[in-house]
């Protein structure tokens, strides 16, 4: 009924169906500290099976009722069960696609190729951000500051065109802001993509807020906050009519920018949304 898998950490016991024993207490002890109320029994019967289900499917694993390395894993991953109450719920989903005028499903593509399925945030208070040192240039000219003058020693963080390879992502990013926020506060913040659908940051009165400090707050909050930006992105630019028509070229044209093509976004968001609308 069960089986070892070693790994370089640990040996995880893998679990399905009628798995009985001490692993089993363990799991649903762990299920339970994720919000999921089943029985603490020792058994691995329906109820947990179907927990187990819910859990992988919710954490973008493969969805099969059976706990190896990769479930073990995220369960026992500290920092992202913290972030299991900011999570984006179907709820939201509805609410914004009702809302829009959209499917469910339209939304849920862009957040896929947005992210990547990775979620809105790095670590509780930080949202996931993409810091863009050629966007700090032409911020700081907008400020009328001359981004010359600190072009030494933030070669990383400022730069008049852009190049992938300045990239750190995941928290890695966080660091490359607060470098830019030491040079000038807004500016930076209106230099990064933002949460679970990357908005840029310059687009905060789009957005419908009255400053980029509103914008980062509200992106801080959770990701149904982030939705809700997103939504009023899409409404005041009225973008939201390619989703509702499904128009993938039209609407990545308009969100990716004239790039969209070579990186095949059109393409992306339509697999994502097949995926969703089945």
């Amino acid at each position: 009924m069960a089986t070892h898998s070693k790994t370089n950490r640990s040996i995880m016991v893998t679990l399905k169906l009628n798995s009985v024993g001490e692993d089993v207490i363990k799991l649903q002890k762990l299920l339970n500290t994720w919000d999921y109320c089943i029985d603490v029994t020792g058994i691995f019967d329906k109820q947990t099976y179907d927990a187990v289900k819910l859990f992988q499917s919710a954490n973008n694993l493969g969805v099969d009722g059976i706990v190896g390395i990769r479930t073990w894993t995220k369960l026992e991953d500290v920092d992202s069960r913290q972030l299991m109450h900011v999570k984006i719920t179907e709820d939201d989903y509805r609410r914004a696609a009702n809302t829009l005028n959209v499917e469910v499903a339209a939304i849920k593509a862009v957040k896929d190729v947005e992210t990547g399925g990775r979620g809105g945030f790095f670590a509780l208070d930080k949202p996931a951000i993409l810091f863009e040192g050629h966007i700090f240039w032409k911020q700081l000219r907008n400020q009328r500051i001359d981004p010359h003058a600190f072009v030494k020693g933030n070669a990383d963080i400022l730069y008049e065109k852009w190049p992938k390879k300045y990239y750190k992502g995941g928290l890695e990013e966080y660091k490359r802001l607060e470098r830019a926020r030491a040079i000038h506060s807004s500016a930076a913040d209106s230099s990064a993509s933002w949460g679970l659908f990357q908005i840029m940051g310059f687009n905060y009165k789009v957005c419908g807020c009255n400053s980029i400090a509103e914008f980062v707050e509200k992106m801080s909050k959770d990701e149904g906050s982030q939705l809700d930006l997103f939504v009023g992105l899409l409404r005041q630019n009225g973008w939201d009519k390619y989703l509702r028509t499904l128009d993938w070229k039209g609407f990545a044209m308009h969100y990716n920018g004239p790039a969209y093509a070579q990186n095949k976004y059109d393409e992306k968001l339509y697999r994502a949304y097949m995926k969703y609308k089945v």
